[in-house]
């Protein structure tokens, strides 16, 4: 039997951040991580916000690939909105690089990481959980970290709740494209991908470069390999994916709908095993982090006092929620309004917002992590948007 004082099931962002925090204070921490390389494969678009870098210690220059200013949005009739230009916004990361960095600043901190060990079983029994796993190893820890992703094995062992939604995806990586480097290029509709949207990002300063990949909502009829077929030969990304070539494809689940209880006596569940993900555009680093760093606190603080009850371990939950919880909520109201949008309303919406007030208040007050800042600025000019907000956003 290996024994720790704290093991975290996954080696993603989320997991790495926490076994490095708790190994910073020298308890003995190992990660179980189920592939045989930490960031392959990738099921990510790598798109995040400049303030991901704040809460890392980690070099920056060989993660980022390209700065994103602005964002064009393709209505299904061919109307585009313009947003953003003025600044840097968001980033488009080599995601695999980002995974990699980050395990390797917990193993400066001795973490223990082993490969290719997916769990299979975890119990309590008395005051440890034991955990088996795919290789037959046996091990034993105080507190028992689920960072292992949508489908979350530790999330299950312990019975918690399951995300509210599982957004299905598909990507790629592609080559001669021709697009403004500095512009992400979002696409809407019914027919190209119900319940989500479609994308393409410039990953390098040419826009000869990029990411290609669309989500879709869990009920949408057709699979997402048939909606990205579909919108490879259509028309309204044709001008900037006309002589593309894929080079690497990947598919994915996006978790939304946070959790309403992310503990269990000696377990916590930490970013997409908690559906700790934005659910306006489905990225999950930045908020994962947030939810990491509480995560880190509270187990530090368990370890310390040696209390792994249920009840204490409520204060992640109570923290988080603090921290980034309304965010989450309110993402889920506007998920809601979103996926009732028909195609004409897209089109009315999209018109709507070209107007060059409403567009200069989304360009200042615009934020891809907190998108809620926008609605009090955006009635202020619009108050006609009001009908489209449910009762519980109105206040």
């Amino acid at each position: 039997m290996n024994e720790y004082d704290a093991i975290i099931v996954g080696g993603g962002p989320t997991g790495a951040y926490v076994a490095g925090k708790i190994a910073k204070k020298k308890y003995k921490v190992a990660i179980l991580e189920k592939n045989k390389e930490i960031g392959v494969p990738i099921n990510c678009a790598g798109l995040i916000t400049p303030r991901v870098f704040d809460l890392l210690e980690i070099k920056k220059e060989p993660i980022i690939e390209n700065n994103i200013k602005g964002a064009n949005i393709h209505s299904p009739s061919g109307k585009i909105l313009k947003i953003g230009g003025d600044k840097v916004h968001a980033l488009a990361i080599n995601r695999s690089k980002f995974d990699k960095e980050l395990i390797k600043k917990a193993e400066e901190n001795d973490v223990e990481l082993i490969l290719e060990n997916n769990v299979i079983s975890a119990h309590k029994v008395k005051e440890y959980i034991e955990i088996k796993t795919s290789k037959n190893y046996n091990f034993r820890c105080k507190l028992l970290i689920g960072a292992d992703g949508p489908y979350s094995k530790v999330r299950d062992s312990f019975a918690l709740p399951e995300p509210k939604e599982f957004l299905r995806g598909i990507g790629a990586e592609i080559t001669n494209t021709n697009l403004d480097p500095d512009y992400v290029e979002i696409f809407v509709g019914k027919s190209i991908a119900p319940g989500f949207f479609a994308w393409i990002i410039p990953t390098n300063k040419k826009g000869t470069y990029a990411r290609i990949g669309l989500c879709i909502s869990q009920e949408s009829p057709k699979s997402p390999k048939y909606y990205f077929s579909n919108f490879l030969k259509s028309k309204i990304p044709s001008d900037l994916i006309r002589n593309a070539k894929i080079t690497n494809q990947y598919g994915g689940v996006i978790p939304i709908g946070a959790l309403k209880k992310t503990f269990e006596s000696n377990v916590l569940l930490v970013g997409d095993a908690a559906a700790q993900v934005k659910p306006t555009s489905g990225g999950g680093i930045y908020t994962g982090l947030i939810c990491a760093e509480q995560c880190s606190n509270v187990s530090i603080d368990a370890l310390q006092k040696n209390k792994f009850n249920s009840q204490y371990l409520k204060k992640y939950h109570k923290s988080w929620s603090v921290d980034i919880g309304r965010e989450l909520y309110l993402g889920m109201k506007f998920r809601k309004i979103f996926k009732h949008f028909t195609d004409k309303q897209f089109d009315k919406y999209i018109e709507k917002f070209q107007s060059s007030k409403i567009n200069q208040v989304i360009s200042r007050y615009g934020d891809i992590d907190y998108p809620s800042k926008l609605i009090k600025p955006m009635l202020k000019k619009a108050p006609s948007l009001l009908r489209l907000l449910p009762t519980s956003l109105k206040d």
